[in-house]
């Protein structure tokens, strides 16, 4: 039986993406030809409200893009439910689906592989324009790249250069500019500032936010900076092992980590003042991150949490609230 999402209660009216119950599994076979999975989601429910950013936090392979991708349907749902504006688009075919992938678009981590270098930026830009027949002539095709370039920060004699002619700050501006091109209302944004230089990272960030309040955009913000995190936005879900283990306001996440997963993640962030650092109680994990082939049984973090003790292995914990809007999986919440 499904979950019932609690994310939702009462915000029905404000809620843009409804995630229940959301698995995402890859065959794969080994040396001997056995089929297993790769169980990259497991189990996800969560939701997006209209106007918010919404931060996926976790160490490398913990699923954060993969569920990115599973809800703008890049890749097909195992299982499970996805709802935009209350409309369940989980198993719409590709002629129904094409009126919601012009209202949610994705933004890739790396600027240098996401750009067909055999494009000019026009034409990168412009792609979707044609997809969903948004322009009348050859003008107002000109005139709507001119201005989403201008929007984005570049000059409008950008237009006619290939992505090689860019710097990495400038190709992501070209990612953005070709998101927004067809208006969306939902973007993922897959760690957008992870493959740039320190000092442009900043310039990026500020334009999504300038874009987000210009255009009423909602946003999932894939990271695994912190920093970046904290800054830019209203909610994070901290993801492990194919699962959110934590779920809460951006602040009172910093103020008040009740999952050991995001204690010890949250006293990994630097410290630039060498005092305060020499004084902080650092939690360093043991061992790696499980496979997902083979996960753990109960608590996917048992084998690295500090406190695991044997109900741990025996039962999975409920991902239920902990004061208002505080939602966490673990057995011991509150009582660590």
């Amino acid at each position: 039986m499904a979950k019932e999402n609690p994310n939702t209660a009462g915000n029905a009216s404000n809620t843009l993406i409804e995630v229940n119950n959301l698995k995402q599994y890859f065959h794969i076979r080994n040396q001997l030809g056995e089929k297993s999975y790769v169980k990259a989601v497991d189990d996800v429910t969560f939701n997006i409200y209209k106007g918010e950013t919404l931060g996926l936090v976790g160490e490398s392979g913990s699923g954060k893009t993969t569920l990115g991708r599973s809800i703008l349907r890049i890749y097909e749902p195992t299982s499970g439910q996805i709802k935009f504006s209350g409309v369940d688009i989980t198993k719409f075919q590709r002629s129904k689906l094409l009126p919601y992938r012009k209202k949610m678009q994705y933004i890739f981590q790396d600027p240098y592989a996401s750009l067909d270098p055999r494009m000019t930026v026009s034409d990168i830009v412009g792609e979707a324009l044609d997809i969903h027949k948004l322009t009348n002539s050859k003008k107002d095709r000109a005139d709507k790249i001119r201005n989403l370039l201008q929007l984005v920060g570049l000059n409008t004699e950008h237009s006619s250069r290939y992505p090689h002619e860019f710097s990495g700050g400038q190709r992501q501006r070209i990612g953005i500019a070709r998101a927004i091109a067809v208006e969306p209302e939902f973007i993922v944004c897959d760690e957008p500032v992870s493959a740039l230089d320190v000092s442009i990272r900043a310039q990026i960030i500020n334009t999504l936010e300038e874009m987000q309040e210009r255009l009423n955009l909602t946003y999932l913000f894939i990271s695994h900076d912190l920093g970046v995190v904290r800054h830019t936005c209203d909610r994070v879900g901290v993801m492990y092992l194919g699962h959110i283990v934590e779920l809460v306001e951006s602040e009172e996440l910093y103020k008040n980590p009740l999952h050991p997963y995001t204690q010890a993640l949250l006293t990994a962030i630097p410290e630039p003042d060498p005092e305060i650092a020499k004084k902080r109680n650092r939690i360093i994990l043991k061992g790696e991150i499980p496979s997902p082939v083979n996960p753990p049984s109960g608590c996917k973090f048992r084998t690295r949490c500090p406190y695991a003790k044997d109900i741990c292995a025996q039962q999975v914990p409920e991902f239920k609230e902990h004061g208002k809007g505080h939602y966490v999986a673990c057995h011991f919440t509150g009582k660590l």
